[in-house]
């Protein structure tokens, strides 16, 4: 089931809480970890934020040999600025975040092998158990030689914590002048979210005369108050049933979309967060995790 937000230009008018100031890249020198790179170099772009390039080892060294040991040259980077900080990695990685203004964590979910198929590599797993506010996420299979954002599709499950992902896909489409595709898997089965606030899908997933029209105009009148993008941005919104992870990554896939938007519950365990694990590997392209817990609220 498809529909459009009916006009409005309440998104155009909302606070650009979400602008992004600071890139981070973490990089160890091995050479999956480079697949973010075009992705960081492209959101450095379109938000004219710093990249900061992180390295992490027990001392200090030359920018030079730094670059050095990561394997790659000032031409690869241009701008990027190196942060050092002495430690482990995930540690490194969390403190230049808590430092900087408005940060923006873009990393290779691994750079070597996972213990599990179904996990990432340590320093990944370490830093989203940290819940950082905002990170995107790039699996090695999905790596592109350049980063550019046409088509955006935003995951919601009809929670209130989903909430926070609407706003920045919907600043984010305005600055790249994206279209957005945004998804709700409905799986009655499953039951109601139990989330206070929670619009839960219909019963009759399968017989949108009955209940979809109004849910789907409550549905879009919440994103539209949380800023999603008004008529000037090319916006719909698909409901589907099934399974909420492979659905999302189905139709990123088919859409070819270059980046999935969708909230982190911020309890990052293995079967709480299978949806996302799936999303992140199989969706074909980046997937960017807004914090439900530490992103904040936009000033009406």
């Amino acid at each position: 089931m498809a529909a459009a937000l009916p006009e409005s230009h309440h998104g155009t008018n909302a606070t650009d809480w979400t602008s992004v100031r600071n890139i981070l890249l973490p990089l160890d020198g091995r050479e999956l970890s480079k697949v973010a790179i075009p992705v960081a170099l492209g959101l450095a772009q379109l938000y004219q934020a710093t990249l900061h390039v992180i390295y992490a080892g027990a001392e200090q060294v030359a920018p030079e040999a730094k670059l050095a040991q990561l394997g790659v040259q000032w031409e690869d980077l241009p701008g990027a600025v190196i942060d050092q900080a002495v430690g482990l990695p995930p540690e490194a990685i969390l403190s230049v975040e808590q430092a900087l203004p408005a940060p923006l964590i873009v990393m290779c979910t691994r750079t070597g092998r996972t213990p599990l198929p179904d996990l990432f590599g340590s320093v990944t797993e370490e830093v989203l158990a940290n819940n950082p506010e905002r990170i995107v996420l790039v699996a090695p299979e999905h790596s592109r030689a350049t980063f550019q954002i046409s088509k955006i599709v935003l995951a919601h499950d009809g929670t209130p914590a989903a909430d926070c992902a609407i706003t920045p896909a919907a600043q984010l489409a305005a600055r790249a002048r994206a279209s957005v595709t945004a998804i709700h898997v409905a799986a009655p089965r499953e039951g109601a979210p139990k989330q206070s606030g929670s619009l839960p899908a219909p019963h009759y997933v399968d017989q949108p005369q009955h209940e979809w029209p109004s849910w789907t105009a409550e549905f879009s009148a919440r994103m539209q108050a949380m800023g999603a993008p008004a008529s000037a941005i090319n916006f719909k919104l698909l409901v589907k049933g099934g399974q909420p992870g492979s659905e999302i990554a189905l139709l990123a896939n088919s859409q070819k979309a270059d980046l999935v938007v969708m909230g982190n519950p911020g309890d990052w365990q293995r079967s709480r967060c299978s949806l996302t694990r799936v999303v992140i590997q199989t969706s074909g392209c980046p997937v960017l995790l807004i914090s439900a817990h530490r992103s904040k609220q936009p000033v009406t």
